[in-house]
């Protein structure tokens, strides 16, 4: 019986040794160090052989921690093959099934086509699946102290600065927004004012509640009507807990591709991939849910839902507006589509209210 040449590493040194390794019809696998008569024999058992990956060297793991390089693979098949004439386990058959597909094109592209359709599964219904199981076990006290933490971060890397709003206003502002969160049933939450600085004209909600307003922003609105549309829209996000499910979201996304590549650098890459892309539409459907939630709000308030589209047109004048970017790569819906839903809205609520009367 012909042996195979490999390279023996010892498990104990990085340092390699020539060897021959051979499989014996009795199943045994031998390894004969060369210049040395001694040998190590094992149970094919006892053994782990790695699948097949095209004509890469596969590294055969014994079970005294030592490994064996095999190049020829041809060789080590053909001597596998002729160890293993009974039945193979469920487990080893499934194992050449895949060197089978791995060996063709057709496997490697109906193989490609699963994963691809797995993962569009998984990012499409799953993600949301385990986002909503996860938010509902994390409890309030966890996602306020991760609130506290982002606060920090901006804070620390100067992204956010004390407000220099006039007190006055401010209490104005914090007065409506109470009135606001007690009436729309989101009395977990407060308000607080900062200078944006980097962030300009800006509004946001943190995990647990926090609402953070900027002073740009409230220069920007040219009443308090579009404050308050602004602020019913945060008060949306923090009711749903949009910003947990979408870091559960995320989170659940990056585990699943790390698991399909392997590697957790490449799987940090995956912000460009085309589940990423899909994972966008998160983001959209949360800010819908928000502004619905804003419309429902402003029209019981008798404050017109268009006020939301008017700030939203001016803020995205401010930031250059989102012009030849395409609706799939971003994380919000444009300020017009937004308007026309505000219109729609309004133009409801007015319906209803004539049809009351």
């Amino acid at each position: 019986m012909t042996a195979v040449p490999c390279r023996f590493f010892d498990g104990r040194t990085s340092a390699p040794r020539e060897a021959t390794l051979t499989i014996t019809p009795d199943r045994k696998v031998v390894v004969a160090l060369v210049g040395i008569e001694s040998r190590r024999v094992h149970d094919i058992t006892d053994v782990r052989i790695p699948s097949r990956i095209a004509n890469t060297p596969r590294h055969l793991l014994l079970p005294d921690g030592a490994v064996c390089e095999v190049r020829d693979n041809d060789s080590l098949d053909a001597m596998r093959a002729r160890a293993e004439r009974d039945p193979l386990p469920a487990g080893r058959r499934f194992e050449r099934l895949l060197h089978a597909l791995d060996s063709s094109w057709r496997g490697a592209a109906a193989a490609l086509a699963a994963t691809a359709a797995i993962l569009y599964s998984f990012t499409q219904w799953g993600a949301p699946m385990v986002a909503g199981v996860v938010v509902a076990a994390t409890p309030p006290e966890v996602e306020a102290v991760i609130g506290a933490n982002v606060l920090t971060l901006f804070d620390q890397f100067n992204i956010i600065e004390p407000s220099e709003l006039d007190p006055n206003r401010r209490n104005e502002l914090l007065a409506a927004f109470t009135e606001m969160k007690e009436d729309a049933g989101v009395t977990e939450t407060e308000l607080r004012f900062y200078t944006g600085r980097r962030l300009g004209a800006n509004a946001f909600a943190l995990p647990g509640g926090t609402v953070i307003v900027t002073d740009e922003l409230v220069e920007l609105a040219e009443n308090d009507e579009e404050i308050i549309a602004v602020l019913a829209h945060e008060l949306g996000h923090v009711e749903g807990r949009h910003v947990m499910r979408r870091i559960a979201q995320t989170s659940s996304m990056l585990v699943v591709w790390t698991a399909f590549t392997g590697d957790v650098s490449v799987a940090g890459l995956s912000i460009f991939a085309p589940d990423r892309l899909l994972a966008q539409s998160y983001s959209r459907n949360f800010e819908r849910d928000a502004d619905r939630f804003a419309f429902d709000y402003l029209g019981r308030a008798g404050i017109p839902p268009t006020r939301l589209g008017d700030i939203l047109r001016r803020l995205e004048r401010r930031m250059g507006g989102t012009a030849g970017v395409p609706v799939w790569s971003s994380s919000h819906p444009g300020a017009e589509e937004r308007s026309r839903s505000a219109e729609d809205a309004e133009a409801q609520a007015r319906d209803s209210a004539e049809g009351d009367e």
